[in-house]
């Protein structure tokens, strides 16, 4: 990638790690968007004006995730879950979050059988490097495993009445059922994209050609930022340089 041509606050994303940079999106007082990390998987909390949204629900590693959460809000106050896909580091907690606080979870329907049988397999990696983070992380582990559920709703196409602030949009590739969530003009991209150390498309798919078409669907939107399943938040200028 070429830097030269990145603006300040661009090199800062990139060059400042550490940094997390327009994480906590407020109006007035109200927080809009909010992250729970959950290890290294990032969860959001997304405030509509009239409804709470969390997407995602973390890894059960993560023994304290729940109690982060109730930090940020009271867990009866959460009106939907949204899981940008079914792998157990995005899914893990919303067994517990709809069976001991019954909040509704929606899903989209292609990743389905990997929450009902509450299992998956590792999707493979692209490139040397990508390669070697998976085997280390993996250590001979082929699958995961985790509480199965059936979620209450399931989505093929186009949004819900009951949630007009929201656009949900299919971004397969990582998973054949990976989602967008688009609000107040930013994208939560699940594992379509990542920012580890720097933006880029992700490092793991279960079809990286289909996960190509899904970035080139998003280049064509008019955006303000991703927030990607995981590393920091970023700019939508930066897809210009996938």
């Amino acid at each position: 990638m070429d830097f030269r041509h990145l603006s300040p606050v661009h090199k800062e994303e990139c060059f400042c790690p550490n940094k997390e940079l327009a994480v906590v999106i407020k109006k007035g007082n109200t927080i809009m968007i909010d992250i729970v990390k959950s290890g290294n998987t990032n969860c959001y909390l997304i405030n509509t004006g009239n409804k709470n949204i969390l997407v995602d629900t973390g890894t059960i590693a993560d023994e304290q995730f729940l109690q982060k959460l109730k930090a940020k809000i009271p867990l009866e106050q959460i009106d939907l879950i949204i899981l940008t896909h079914g792998h157990y580091d995005h899914v893990e907690y919303a067994s517990v979050l709809q069976k001991e606080y019954g909040i509704s979870i929606l899903l989209h329907k292609n990743d389905l059988d990997k929450v009902t049988r509450g299992s998956m397999d590792f999707p493979p990696a692209k490139g040397f490097f990508s390669n070697f983070i998976r085997d280390v992380t993996l250590s001979g582990m082929k699958k995961a495993a985790y509480t199965p559920f059936t979620p209450d709703i399931v989505i093929e196409n186009g949004n819900m009445a009951e949630y007009p602030d929201i656009q949900i949009i299919p971004l397969p590739g990582h998973t054949p059922g990976s989602i967008g969530i688009i609000f107040e003009n930013n994208l939560f991209a699940g594992d379509l994209m990542m920012n580890m150390p720097f933006p880029s498309m992700s490092w793991f798919a279960e079809d990286f050609d289909i996960l190509s078409q899904s970035i080139k669907k998003i280049q064509h939107l008019n955006l303000n930022r991703i927030y990607p399943g995981h590393g920091k938040s970023f700019s939508y200028s930066w897809l210009k340089y996938f």
